[in-house]
Formats: structure tokens, sequence, C-alpha cells
């Protein structure tokens, strides 16, 4: 890829980045209570919170990843990042599929089931994409200015 293009795709990935991060928070908001702490042993922390936290971990992994790429955009960086978002984005989809945490969300009908796990599913499947993009075609006409 082209320095401007990589830039862009770099761009690209930061914003999706920011898609998993705000997904569980602003778009689709999971059911956490904002008054539950470590030290309140009286109410339980619900796995849903930890399934918000983990996905906007993973949503700052993935802008960091963009970062990375939009300031070294060399054929080495491109494989390497590509492959990182390919990771990433199994885990958002797995975390998602309640694989690492175990069951978060048991209602059928709440906003997380209809909302927030579709959507998490869709945005992690286009990390997944854009990084084997980034592996499979880094560009042989690649220079760097």
């Amino acid at each position: 890829m082209k320095t401007k293009l990589s830039k862009i795709f770099a761009a690209i990935i930061a914003v999706l980045g920011l898609f998993v991060a705000m997904i569980p928070k602003y778009i689709f908001p999971i059911c956490e209570s904002g008054d539950l702490s470590f030290f309140s042993s009286y109410e339980p922390v619900m796995r849903c919170f930890w399934f918000g936290r983990i996905e906007l971990f993973m949503g700052g992994l993935v802008v960091l990843s963009g970062l990375i790429l939009f300031f070294r955009p060399t054929r080495e960086t491109h494989f390497s990042i590509g492959a990182l978002l390919i990771g990433l984005g199994l885990v958002i989809i797995l975390v998602s599929f309640n694989t690492v945490i175990g069951s978060t969300c048991g209602h059928d009908h709440s906003l997380c089931q209809i909302g927030t796990k579709p959507a998490e599913r869709i945005v992690g499947s286009i990390v997944i994409i854009s990084g084997l993009i980034m592996v499979f075609f880094p560009g042989k006409r690649f220079k760097q200015k």
C-alpha cells in the first residue's frame, strides 16, 4: 500500500476500535450500574458489566494498533498489525458469544442480546477482515515517504 492509502486504512481501523469501545457504553448500552464497586459486598457486579469492560479494552487495543499503523506505515508493520487485528477481532467475537466470561444477559429480549452483542459481532468481523487484508495484501509497491 502507498503511504496515503495506508494512513486512510489506519484511520478506518482506529474508528472501528472506537466503535467497539462505544457500542456497550453509548450506542447499545448494557445493563451496568454506575454505583457498583468492588467494595460493595451487598450488591454483586453483574457479568454484563465485565462484558462492557472487556469490549472497551479490546476497542482501545484496536485504536492503538490503528495509531501505530498511522505513524509507522511499513510493510512489516502492516503484517504484524494485521495479525494482531485478526486476534483482537476473534476475541471481540468470542466475548460476545459468551465463551470468555460465561453467560452475560439471560433475557432474550434485553438490549444486550438484541443490540450490543450483534453489533460487536459485526464490528469484530470487520476487524478480522481488515486484518486479513493487511496480512495477505501488504503491497509490493510500498514506499515510505
